[in-house]
């Protein structure tokens, strides 16, 4: 059919299309009807040169890049990298035709179609099915660096996602199924923006740069995971700039115009003085603080508030580890299957050199491992070093000589190593499996003294989801505070961070409320001895001290979403005690950055998480007209707050209570307090006294100085308060 006749029978198609049932724009949970869509028009032709346009594939019965700049697109299978069932088809589309999908193929497009961190990708896209994860445009240089266009991410929204710092930029609704909806990503040395139906959805900062200098691999309706799409994409456009949204209007002509949602989600602002490192693990040198976490992510900060990057993922030219996957080849096919990645890592100074233990894994495995790698400098070049130690699959044969037992035994990674009081070195570690362990290290190796084979369990047991285990010692108190998180890391997770102390390094440990690992007692802690089944959580939560989990200040429009991996530093300069975590945060995703805060000691010698992020605030004397007022007030309580499919489903919400001269609380609590030191305060609400401190502090969201207090009950549960200034 030449393409008068082809152009000629579109038309006809459309008015016919014009006359049938107008179909409704959805969000995901519903948003009402929308306005009647146009009848399509044509736009014009674009040049390459003029409009920045690199890549144009039509569909009209081929694969074929229409600029000349690419060569056509390879039909796949259910993955980017898989040949075998490919089938695609074409049929009537938005653009004349469009390339339809069966669920079980996609296109591999040309690699390095996109090479720089200025871009646009544009597309229609019709699903006969949306499954949660599946891709229509996918971009990939290494299988923890990429973006994808999803119609439904992991907050159920139409976004772009990105797998480094799980970035993600959603639209705010679902796009629905049998219904042709235009989607158009513009990136500018990180910011980025996501149009709908021609419409601007998202805009924001921070974006990372996936594709410079990278030779990437590019697909539509596949990637390397999840359920291939199911059907039709039509006109994709790619663009070497970042188009303007005149431009953008014209490419979307034709597609329903859309309404903004009734509801209001709050959406927590990122920090801009912070960056994205997962599982930050801190150390300081020379006066500098630097942060260590997955993935190779790195940052530092002279003053802990402002932190700078100094790493770009797991990339060959990362300056912590270059060529990683060349360097630690052994410690990443230690894992089955491979891991494409490390993970938590834990610095330390040893022998005038600086030691880096990381932990090398893949979702869900058991069999893991704790590598080592050694280098003159803290910002690198590290070199590797070899495994430290490693955990099997189920049956299989482990250092113990037995048979490998995930309830008992550990799963090898998140280390942390330190010294005690007394100059020795330990590492803590392990993930659910058998629980937390601890080892004693020979501190001329940076490796563990033989004939302990895993060491001895400190907490959990029988895949209790706890984690990311970090003890801290206080020379003020003399005690080692275990922290460790609770819950699992996604943002409906319910991650949470939780605290246990001992006088001596591997335990036994308490908390507030009793529960001990006296290992010739009870051991209330090892959950294996005990026999408590770890897979139902309600069996975990009454364990711990629970100093942070999901909340909103509701006033300030600040909050978290599961808070956790954290480290700790005592900072004898400063003379105060720091704990380092990441967060996610209600209306931002996946997206995560590290967070500072500043920790004091109560009355009991327990450690309570002050409300707000660190600035460097002092506590002092404060009087009670300082600590009257009116408070956002937090109950944490002690579950895992874990709602899997609905981040922030389960969030303690600020209520307003008074704070009253006469010792008096009232408001949505009632109850009492009284200073018990210069900055010290017992509150007691509901019977249960909590013991804490009173902190002025910078109040990110109102943009004021406030007053907050932060307690801790003898039951485990922190309260916090946040002042609202008058």
């Amino acid at each position: 059919m030449n393409q008068k006749r082809k152009t000629l029978l579109s038309l006809v198609l459309s008015f016919l299309l014009v006359l049938s049932i107008t179909p409704v724009f959805v969000k995901a949970m519903s948003s009402g009807p929308v306005e009647q869509e146009q009848p399509e028009q044509s736009i014009e032709t674009e040049q390459a040169d003029s409009s920045g346009l690199v890549a144009h594939y039509t569909f009209n019965q081929e694969l074929t890049d229409q600029t000349g700049n690419f060569e056509e697109g390879k039909v796949v299978g259910n993955r980017i990298n898989e040949e075998d069932g490919a089938l695609i088809s074409y049929g009537e589309g938005k653009r004349d035709q469009a390339a339809i999908f069966d669920g079980k193929s996609g296109i591999r497009l040309p690699d390095g179609l996109i090479s720089s961190n200025v871009y646009s990708v544009a597309l229609w896209v019709n699903p006969a099915k949306i499954t949660q994860f599946t891709t229509t445009f996918f971009g990939a240089q290494a299988k923890d660096q990429w973006i994808s266009i999803v119609p439904n991410g992991p907050i159920g929204e139409t976004m772009l996602w990105s797998g480094e710092d799980w970035y993600d930029a959603p639209t705010g609704l679902k796009i629905p199924t049998d219904q042709w909806s235009h989607l158009t990503i513009t990136v500018n040395q990180g910011e980025v923006k996501v149009y709908l139906n021609g419409q601007e959805r998202f805009s924001d900062s921070g974006f990372p740069d996936v594709f410079t200098n990278q030779k990437a691999k590019f697909a539509l309706g596949v990637n390397y995971w999840d359920a291939p799409f199911k059907g039709k994409l039509d006109d994709l456009r790619v663009y070497n700039t970042a188009i303007k949204a005149e431009r953008v209007k014209k490419l979307a002509k034709g597609a329903s115009k859309i309404k903004e949602p009734v509801e209001n989600k709050t959406r927590v602002k990122l920090d801009q003085n912070s960056v994205a490192v997962h599982d930050p693990m801190i150390i300081k040198d020379k006066g500098t603080y630097y942060v260590f976490g997955s993935h190779l992510g790195a940052a530092k900060s002279d003053d802990l508030i402002h932190w700078k990057s100094i790493s770009n993922g797991f990339t060959v030219d990362n300056p912590i580890i270059p060529n990683p996957e060349q360097e630690l080849k052994e410690a990443l096919e230690w894992p089955e299957p491979d891991a494409e990645s490390t993970w938590a890592k834990s610095p330390i100074k040893l022998n005038g050199k600086y030691y880096l233990y990381f932990s090398s894994s893949t979702w869900g495995a058991i069999r893991s491992a704790i590598g080592l790698a050694i280098a003159k400098n803290i910002e690198g070049p590290y070199e590797y070093q070899g495994l430290v130690i490693k955990s099997y699959k189920k049956g299989q044969e482990n250092l113990e000589g037995v048979s490998h037992n995930p309830n008992v035994h550990p799963n090898a990674i998140d280390p942390q190593v330190f010294f005690d009081d007394q100059g020795k070195l330990w590492m803590t570690y392990g993930s659910y499996a058998g629980g937390i362990h601890i080892l004693e290290m020979n501190s001329q190796t940076g490796k563990p003294y033989p004939n302990q084979g895993y060491g001895k369990r400190i907490l959990g047991g029988n895949e209790a989801p706890i984690e990311g285990s970090y003890i801290q010692y206080n020379p003020k108190t003399e005690y080692y505070y275990l922290f460790a998180s609770f819950g699992t890391l996604a943002a409906d997770g319910g991650y949470n961070i939780r605290v246990f102390r001992s006088k001596n390094p591997d335990g036994p440990y308490t908390d507030p409320q009793g529960h001990n690992s006296d290992y010739q007692g009870t051991n209330e802690l090892d959950f294996v001895k005990n026999n408590i089944d770890g897979h139902n959580w309600e069996n975990v939560e009454p364990y711990g001290a629970k100093l942070i989990g999901n909340f909103l200040f509701q006033e300030s429009k600040l909050g978290y979403l599961s808070p956790g991996h954290n480290s700790a530093i005592y900072d004898e300069v400063k003379d105060k005690m720091f704990i380092v975590f990441h967060s996610r945060f209600p209306g931002q995703g996946g997206r995560h950055q590290v967070r500072v805060h500043q920790m004091l000691m109560n009355s009991r010698g327990w450690p309570v998480i002050t409300p707000h992020v660190y600035r460097g605030e002092t506590a002092r004397k404060y009087s009670t007209e300082q600590v009257v007022g009116t408070y956002q007030y937090v109950n944490h309580g002690h579950d895992i707050q874990a709602t899997f499919g609905n981040p922030g489903g389960d969030i303690n919400l600020s209520k307003q209570i008074e704070l009253n001269a006469d010792g008096s609380i009232t408001g949505t609590v009632e109850g009492s307090w009284k200073m018990t030191g210069d900055y010290r305060v017992d509150i007691t609400i509901d019977g249960e006294t909590y013991h804490g401190a009173f902190l002025r502090q910078w109040d990110r969201g109102l943009k004021k100085n406030v007053m907050t207090f932060s307690a801790l009950s003898k039951q485990g549960v922190t309260i916090w308060g946040s002042e609202i200034p008058e």
